[in-house]
């Protein structure tokens, strides 16, 4: 046996107990310590694969792409630090790609109201943004989107471009005696599913149907959002 035979033969089976070839490793403490190297990484590659799979991971990461809009081209590629070991971002890639596949098959989508919360949470700064926008400016930007409004039930006070299920949808925030709500305005031709209320223990929600789009209201869970999306439904305008 040759270098070329042994190497070739411990990294296609880095378990493999043949005689031949552990006597060849022994004969080099570089040998033997390859032989560990190998045999530690094919145990580390096996228990990656073999994670439980977190509730909503495939929904989680989808959500997360989603939320970048026209933001790619500012993010800097991640450096992969000198001293990890190369088979640890290996084990890293396999198990996420493995996990992800795996989740495809098993997870159910996030529904509106699912995704709408998520997407509060994400920027649930947004909720504590002072810009006080009038309605003009609010308007040239959802006028991008095909609607309009002649007005909301409290100051503007966020209002910018967002990924809602993949659709390129405008995120509102205004003030209002029961805190701050958000709207999403949606363009779409109906085709999401789900409840019309929806809320978690902070959050509740409505979404309102219209032919060319939704309007999404998420509030505090003790607002009465049926007045609030009343009164938004009656200022929307699809034009």
């Amino acid at each position: 046996m040759d270098e070329l035979e042994f190497r070739r033969r411990l990294l296609a089976q880095p378990q493999n107990k043949d005689k031949e070839l552990l006597e060849y490793a022994q004969q080099n403490p570089e040998r033997m310590s390859l032989v560990n190297e190998l045999k530690s990484f094919d145990k580390e590659l096996h228990q990656a694969m073999n994670v439980s799979v977190p509730e909503n991971l495939v929904d989680k990461i989808i959500f997360r792409q989603s939320m970048s809009d026209d933001t790619s081209a500012n993010t800097q590629p991640l450096k992969r630090s000198p001293n990890r070991p190369w088979y640890l971002a290996l084990v890293a890639s396999v198990a996420l790609v493995f996990t992800f596949a795996l989740y495809q098959l098993n997870s159910p989508t996030l529904s509106i109201g699912e995704h709408a919360l998520a997407h509060v949470y994400h920027e649930i700064d947004s909720l504590e943004a002072q810009d006080r926008l009038d309605m003009a400016t609010v308007n040239a930007r959802l006028a991008e989107l095909g609607g309009q409004l002649s007005a909301l039930p409290g100051e503007v006070t966020f209002a910018r471009f967002c990924r809602f299920k993949g659709q390129k949808s405008l995120h509102l925030v205004f003030n209002s005696q029961f805190g701050p709500m958000t709207v999403f305005i949606v363009p779409t031709n109906n085709q999401y599913l789900g409840d019309d209320y929806f809320s978690d223990q902070r959050f509740a929600g409505r979404i309102s149907h219209f032919p060319k789009g939704d309007a999404i209201l998420v509030a505090a869970a003790q607002a009465p959002i049926d007045e609030y999306q009343s009164r938004i439904n009656q200022s929307l305008q699809w034009l």
